[in-house]
């Protein structure tokens, strides 16, 4: 995966998955040609299964280094686990599973389906995150939280206790299985709880100054973050104004692109953390070079 693992594919394998989504939907938001609503989702459905499946593996490949800590080889399996549902949840949102079943999509089947796959998902990447956390906090480097940190953490509490009070919003709300309503609300606190962690580990980020480290913690709080505000949007719209859920709408054009664009972020923050691992492994190699050259 070295080849692979490089940012710099990562970034070229997002932008062709949105060009490619692009030049699909926009002729069809124009009324140029129909809405080829099935060749978008299949197109949607291979490119992020890849985006997640890059992340799994380059997650998997980065916690083979901590054989001898504990906790941060914790966080990049848990990373691994969110991938794994990840891309299950890819699968079932697929408008390819119209073949099989016509009224699948939007079905209260599909939500609870959803539900069960970004809970467990969810759940991976709270666990992941608190693991590197709890792993930077026992290093004792010092790191420190700042006041609108709190004042951060606090206002995506307020947010989630909103979401959860107007529920209607929610894409579950009436839905006819408990199990689904219960479980988009549990998802829903998960997520929350990751974002705040996910603040403290940008605030660490910051902390660094750079380096490939500091960009693995920024992507991974860009892309937890970026799934809570979406999530906050899509509940908005939907509340007050339901009508901009027409998949040609431009809200939801915008919102399509940015959850497309939310995987890739997985990928590139396992991406900048392995990509450590190789240079460190090259420096080391030319270092082995020119002593055994200057010992010959």
């Amino acid at each position: 995966m070295q080849g692979a693992s490089h940012p710099k594919w990562i970034w070229t394998g997002m932008v062709l998955n949105l060009g490619l989504w692009l030049m699909l939907h926009l002729p069809a938001y124009l009324g140029l040609i129909p809405h080829y609503l099935q060749a978008e989702g299949g197109l949607r459905t291979a490119a992020l299964s890849i985006a997640y499946a890059l992340a799994l593996v380059l997650n998997l490949e980065v916690a083979r280094e901590y054989l001898n800590a504990p906790w941060l080889r914790l966080a990049w399996l848990a990373l691994a686990g969110n991938a794994v549902f990840s891309i299950v949840r890819m699968i079932i949102e697929s408008t390819l599973l119209l073949h099989i079943y016509p009224g699948y999509p939007g079905s209260p089947l599909a939500g609870l389906l959803q539900h069960l796959a970004i809970v467990p998902a969810n759940a991976f990447l709270l666990l992941g995150l608190l693991s590197m956390l709890w792993a930077y906090h026992q290093l004792g480097l010092g790191f420190t939280i700042k006041w609108r940190d709190y004042l951060a953490i606090a206002g995506i509490f307020a947010l989630l206790a909103a979401l959860l009070w107007f529920r209607q919003g929610l894409s579950e709300a009436r839905s006819p299985f408990v199990a689904a309503r219960i479980l988009q609300q549990s998802g829903l606190v998960m997520l929350s709880f990751a974002a705040a962690v996910s603040l403290i580990l940008d605030r660490i980020a910051n902390q660094m100054g750079g380096g490939k480290l500091a960009l693995t913690l920024r992507f991974l709080t860009l892309y937890t973050l970026m799934r809570g505000v979406l999530v906050l949007m899509q509940a908005l719209f939907r509340l007050m104004s339901p009508g901009l859920n027409d998949p040609l709408s431009l809200v939801s054009m915008v919102l399509d692109i940015c959850w497309q664009a939310v995987p890739w972020f997985a990928a590139l923050a396992a991406a900048y953390r392995a990509e450590m691992t190789q240079h460190a492994a090259r420096e080391l190699a030319q270092h082995r070079a020119s002593r055994a050259a200057m010992a010959s």
